[in-house]
């Protein structure tokens, strides 16, 4: 007896010492984006890097499709497996920055009109799950759609969420089933606490005319291409509106009127002083000629 008490401090030290500290290497940041985004692990969803998508996708999700690009990898729930009924695919498109001027402009209507002409193949899309949201404090549009499956019922889902950055857009796409949308939606906000932009490459961090910008507009990344081909004066004239431009005329309108108001602001030249009369230009000098030279020359 007396030997186990001198033993057992030993044992729960040697036991402590050798499990492994899961909760700080969990907690980890993981860079993404070339370093302008950082995912911070969750327990409650497995990352799969972009390296291992296609191996995951191929023998978990069985071919079905996704809703959006996974260059940057996968979050499965945690407990969904070995199947998940849904994930999310991390993209980031650095095209560069689109700004949020139009968001008191999303016409859900005339987006969902320009997403049905444009759709084509798969299931049919039928209507909004969730009209486009806009978050300004996050700066975090959120959509999502329906679509009809194989057998006439409207189940499937498409949920999207993008976060804007100086230099461009972090992706999250789901593809799921109307009933996954509760969960979904449960999920979204400990979904983007896990995701963010690196100093430096938030929202606020752009800069007007040295960063690139494009002229899209949250519009713009609901509906993409749609948008184009169903009304493309109103993409033209976002773009008009976009930071960039208004920033580029302003400059070019201080540089061309620059010149005028010196002209009308600048100090005045001092006024010339009366010297009096001309004075006449000296007499031309003589030359000598090209004859004989005289005695007294």
């Amino acid at each position: 007896m007396r030997l186990m008490r001198l033993l057992a401090p030993l044992l729960c030290a040697a036991l402590l010492g050798v499990t492994p500290p899961a909760a700080a290497t969990d907690e980890t940041p993981i860079s993404l984006a070339d370093k302008a985004v950082t995912l911070t692990p969750s327990p409650a969803f497995q990352y799969v890097a972009g390296a291992d998508t296609q191996d995951f996708l191929s023998r978990h999700w069985q071919g079905r499709p996704l809703a959006g690009g996974a260059g940057l990898g996968l979050l499965v729930p945690v407990g969904s497996a070995p199947d998940p009924a849904w994930l999310v695919a991390l993209s980031y498109d650095g095209s560069g920055h689109v700004s949020d001027l139009d968001a008191g402009r999303l016409d859900a209507d005339a987006l969902l009109s320009a997403l049905k002409s444009a759709d084509s193949g798969g299931p049919r899309l039928t209507g909004w799950a969730q009209p486009p949201a806009y978050d300004s404090a996050s700066h975090t549009l959120i959509w999502a759609t329906r679509r009809q499956a194989d057998g006439g019922a409207v189940d499937g889902l498409d949920y999207h969420a993008r976060l804007l950055g100086r230099r461009g857009v972090l992706g999250l796409d789901i593809a799921a089933r109307m009933s996954d949308l509760p969960a979904i939606e449960g999920q979204m906000p400990a979904l983007l606490s896990m995701l963010r932009f690196t100093p430096g490459n938030g929202y606020r961090d752009y800069v007007p005319v040295a960063d690139q910008s494009v002229t899209l507009g949250l519009s713009g990344l609901v509906a993409g291409d749609a948008l184009v081909k169903g009304g493309l004066l109103d993409h033209l004239w976002n773009g008009i509106r976009s930071q960039n431009f208004i920033y580029l005329v302003a400059v070019l309108i201080m540089m061309l009127g620059a010149p005028r108001l010196r002209r009308y602001w600048g100090p005045k030249p001092p006024p010339a002083r009366d010297q009096g009369p001309p004075i006449p230009p000296p007499p031309p000098r003589r030359q000598d000629h090209d004859g004989p030279k005289g005695p007294w020359s």
